[in-house]
C-alpha cells in the first residue's frame, strides 16, 4: 500500500474523531478548530460532514462522537469475540482429540 497517494482530509476528519474520542464531554467547533490548529470554517465542514453519516452530534453549540462510531466498535467486538470462540473451540479439541 505504500505507493498509493495519502488522501490528507481522510486523516484531518480522523484527527477529529480521535480528539472527540478523548474528551469527557462535548466540545465546541472553536476547541476543536484550536485544538488541531485548523481553520474554524474548515472545522465546522469537517464536522457537518462528519454528522450527516452519524459519526458526530451536535448537543446544542458542541460536538460529541455519534452512534455511527460505536457501531464500528460494536462490530469489531462481535467479530474479535466470535474468533476468540472459535480459538477456544480449536483448543479444545487439541486437548480433548475431539474435533
Amino acid at each position: 500500500m505504500t505507493s498509493y497517494k495519502r488522501i490528507g482530509a481522510v486523516k484531518t476528519a480522523f484527527d477529529i474523531l480521535g480528539f472527540l474520542s478523548n474528551q469527557k464531554q462535548p466540545v465546541s467547533g472553536k476547541e476543536i478548530s484550536l485544538a488541531l490548529n485548523m481553520k474554524y470554517d474548515t472545522a465546522m465542514c469537517y464536522l457537518a460532514s462528519l454528522e450527516d453519516m452519524g459519526n458526530v452530534r451536535q448537543i446544542g453549540e458542541c460536538f460529541e462522537l455519534g452512534m455511527n462510531m460505536a457501531m464500528f466498535w460494536a462490530k469489531i467486538k462481535s467479530k474479535k469475540e466470535a474468533e476468540k470462540q472459535d480459538i477456544n473451540n480449536d483448543i479444545k479439541a487439541l486437548e480433548t482429540g475431539v474435533h
